[in-house]
């Protein structure tokens, strides 16, 4: 009993390593080994038991075979790499010992019935054969030796059976199951190392006792043979396969450590390990040694520090004393080379052991061309490609900077508007190329002229923005600008060329004029084309009445954006009638409606939202609304109608206007047709090329497009002729004045005929009075537009006048910005 309790606690402190093992390499094999030993204790744990009748006794003598057999084919299991799932193990368990746990159940109650006896031998036989060859096809030695081996338990069991020592049978068993283990364990393993020859010798021996008993209780009943001994091939499986798993795992991380060294000595980025204390070298690969132009020999005797710039270790020093992570990313850092030259780094590090010290294993990578790269796309997107000035954006971070600074220390900041004066008429005598080199040199003039500490950027196309910080007075301000107008109108030479420029220049004043960047920038603006308009090559100061006109459109472009939030704007609908007084048509008439200042006409807020870019944002609302409410009147099965919108030149240039129109049409599902869309002439001629692209491509689909304010702009006939241009809309103001100016009459009469000759419809505007539609009538004029015959209505109005499909005349309604033309 006592030596049942040490089996029990050596075998349970065995199984516990197993565990523990398994717990870190969850194998299969490991799996069915722990099994397997767990239902060897059991084995043990009933021998601890007393059985005080026969039936408990032939019950604990089962349990103590059946622990044998299912252990032994738990070790035959763990041979299987693959992973059995649990109706496959159950077959293969069944087919390996089934019969045989029956035989020994029987044979512990003492069943001595022959004949099922020897079906039972048999059916195990065969299940083992089958078993085996499932099993373990791929093991041909293993399938042939299972041949050998199960014929000769088979007879054993045969033997015992007809002998009267039925105990036997079971003998010949497990015989059979631990030879095969054996086997199998020296086709699984295949080398005669420590771990697997102690647990091939330890199943042998096993496998051996059972017959070993038998022929010492035939031959020598009077030796007795203590069950220690009996039980130490057991010891010597377990101990086996420990150390066998020990010893791959030792090969293993043989195997992995001589990976990591050809991974690192043969690594194409650089690679090292350093002291982490002293920062000193410890291994170096061939990558770093080509990359940094050192040698190994030179790498040992190096530190970390001895590749950093002197103005980068204090910055060293201060990210090494926060290593206090295992693994970590830093970088970009400077390191440099054998030959002088800098590289920039990011650098992957991670804690380890290296030679019994603290280091750490560092991967390095060269982002230099990544960092150059970056620098120049942000260069880009800050700076004008033409002349290499600071644009837009680049200019309002630096004002928003130098301003901040000017508060703190109390000082004055000049913000300056330049624009060269006809620089378009260079453009159009020498050529666009010229007129380049002019801006080019305008730009280094300007640079020469100015301080380190200014910026001077270029704002537009022939326009450019100077900030001139540290200023005492405005007097300061005013002698740079005298100097810079000076300078300008020099001669000088551009590919033979003998040219001069003048330029005009508006100046805002900080505090003065404003404490806001983008206040200080509109106003100089303003004061610019002040000065343009007195004569040019003069510097203009802001005045109180440029400073409020400034406030003005800054207050302007704030309600823009919170219409564009909160839904601010409206559209009316003004109809167009044929002269004979059938509907022709509506237009789309943009509203801002502002809680303090009320209803904003276009004329005021259209040329603010040009100038902040919020004009494709507006103008892309207004397309979707428009859309919106032409398809809610045809879901309501109204009298189809034409609904004109009016396009800003910016919006019409922009490479992607076309397919965002069509967007918007197949989204809503309108036809094309009932879109029709309103260029100003002089929006088409000064993009002749890019408009008419956007313009072929949306026709070809069916939107139509008019011409509005029609006479005066600088178009001609001749160029309009080649888009797609359906209709014609004559200027308001030649309406107003043709029944009372003969050269208005004229005017009107002449576009008609041009028009009519080409092919398209002519609209008259601004129709108010009787007198003005019968002389249209009598020119026959197309259609018109005005309040004469209809005002601009909401939305829910329209209805109506798509019902009764006719001019109805209205009588003392509200008139709706009668003295100007309200559009976008």
């Amino acid at each position: 009993m006592p030596n049942a309790f040490l089996d029990i606690l050596i075998l349970g402190l065995l199984v516990l390593v197993f565990g523990s093992i398994f717990r870190t390499r969850p194998t299969v094999r490991l799996r069915y080994w722990i099994i397997g030993w767990f239902l060897i204790l059991i084995h043990f744990a009933v021998l601890l038991w007393s059985p005080a009748t026969p039936f408990k006794a032939a019950l604990a003598a089962t349990a103590m075979l059946s622990t044998l057999l299912l252990g032994g084919v738990a070790f035959l299991l763990a041979g299987d790499r693959r992973h059995l799932g649990v109706l496959r193990g159950f077959r293969l368990i069944a087919l390996l010992c089934g019969p045989g746990l029956l035989y020994a159940a029987l044979t512990s109650f003492q069943y001595s019935n022959r004949l099922l006896l020897t079906g039972i031998v048999l059916l195990q036989a065969g299940g083992t054969l089958v078993a085996i060859q499932r099993l373990w096809q791929r093991h041909a030695s293993m399938v042939r030796l299972g041949a050998m081996l199960v014929p000769l338990c088979t007879l054993w069991s045969l033997a015992a059976i007809y002998s009267g020592n039925l105990i036997q049978g079971t003998y010949a068993d497990l015989t059979l199951l631990y030879l095969l283990n054996a086997i199998l364990y020296w086709l699984d393993f295949r080398r005669a190392s420590m771990g697997v020859v102690t647990a091939i010798g330890g199943l042998l021996a096993w496998a051996m006792v059972f017959p070993c008993a038998v022929a010492m209780e035939t031959w020598f009943p009077n030796v007795s043979i203590s069950p220690e001994i009996w039980n130490l091939p057991k010891y010597f499986v377990e101990f086996g396969m420990i150390l066998t798993l020990l010893e791959d795992e030792i090969a293993a991380m043989a195997l992995q450590r001589e990976e990591y060294r050809l991974l690192f000595e043969y690594n194409p980025h650089p690679m090292w390990i350093y002291d982490e204390e002293a920062l000193a070298f410890l291994k170096v690969n061939e990558a770093a040694a080509a990359a940094y132009g050192f040698t190994m020999e030179e790498f040992s005797r190096m530190s970390l520090h001895d590749l950093r710039p002197i103005e980068e270790k204090l910055k060293l020093e201060c990210r090494l004393r926060e290593l206090d992570e295992v693994s970590l990313r830093s970088g970009p850092w400077t390191h440099i080379k054998a030959d002088g030259s800098r590289i920039k780094v990011d650098i992957a590090s991670h804690a380890i052991q290296f030679e019994g010290r603290k280091a750490r294993f560092a991967l390095v990578q060269n982002v230099t061309e990544r960092i150059e790269l970056h620098e120049q796309l942000v260069h880009q997107a800050n700076h004008d490609t033409l002349t290499g000035l600071p644009n837009r954006l680049l200019l309002k971070d630096r004002m928003e900077h130098t301003l901040s600074s000017a508060a703190r220390n109390g000082e004055k900041v000049a913000v300056m508007c330049l624009d060269l004066d006809r620089f378009k008429q260079i453009n159009d005598r020498y050529g666009h190329p010229i007129g380049d080199a002019c801006l080019k040199h305008l730009a280094d003039l300007l640079r020469s002229r100015l301080r380190a500490a200014d910026t001077v950027a270029r704002s537009g196309g022939e326009e450019f923005t100077l900030l001139l910080a540290g200023l005492s007075s405005a007097e300061d301000a005013a002698g740079v600008a005298q100097v810079l107008l000076e300078s300008i109108r020099q001669p000088f030479q551009v590919e033979g060329y003998q040219l001069e420029l003048s330029a005009s220049l508006g100046i805002a004043m900080y505090p003065d004029d404003g404490s806001e960047a983008q206040v200080l920038w509109r106003a100089s603006d303003t004061a610019m084309y002040r000065a343009k308009k007195s004569g040019g090559s003069q510097f203009v100061f802001v005045s109180h009445e440029i400073s409020a006109a400034a406030l003005e459109v800054n207050d302007l472009e704030a309600a823009l954006r919170q219409a564009l939030k909160e839904n601010g704007f409206r559209i009316l609908y003004q109809p167009q009638y044929a002269t004979t007084g059938e509907l022709r048509g509506l237009e789309a008439l943009l509203r801002l409606e502002d809680p303090v200042k009320g209803t904003i006409s276009p004329e005021r807020f259209i040329p603010v939202a040009e100038e902040s870019g919020l004009i494709m944002r507006i103008g892309n609302w207004v397309l979707e609304e428009v859309c919106r409410q032409i398809a809610e009147w045809s879901r309501h099965h109204l009298p189809p109608v034409r609904v004109a919108i009016n396009v800003s030149p910016l919006e019409l240039v922009r490479a992607d206007y076309a397919q965002n129109v069509r967007r918007v049409l197949v989204s809503y599902g309108v036809d094309a047709a009932r879109l029709e869309i309103e260029i100003t002439e002089t929006s088409v001629m000064r993009n002749l090329e890019d408009a008419a692209r956007q313009m072929l491509d949306l026709a070809a689909v069916g939107v139509q497009f008019s011409v509005d304010d029609f006479g005066t702009g600088y178009s001609s006939l001749q160029h309009l002729h080649q888009l797609p241009i359906s209709t014609l809309k004559i200027d308001r103001s030649f309406i107003e004045r043709m029944c009372d100016e003969p050269e208005a009459r004229q005017i009107v009469q002449a576009i008609l005929s041009l028009g009519h000759s080409l092919g398209m419809q002519i609209v008259a505007e601004g129709v108010e009075r009787e007198e003005q539609l019968l002389l249209l009538q009598a020119m026959e004029c197309d259609h018109l537009q005005g309040f004469l015959w209809g005002r601009p209505q909401e939305a829910a109005v329209v209805p109506g006048l798509l019902l009764r499909g006719s001019i109805q005349r209205e009588e003392d309604g509200p008139v709706l910005f009668s003295t100007h033309r309200s559009k976008r």
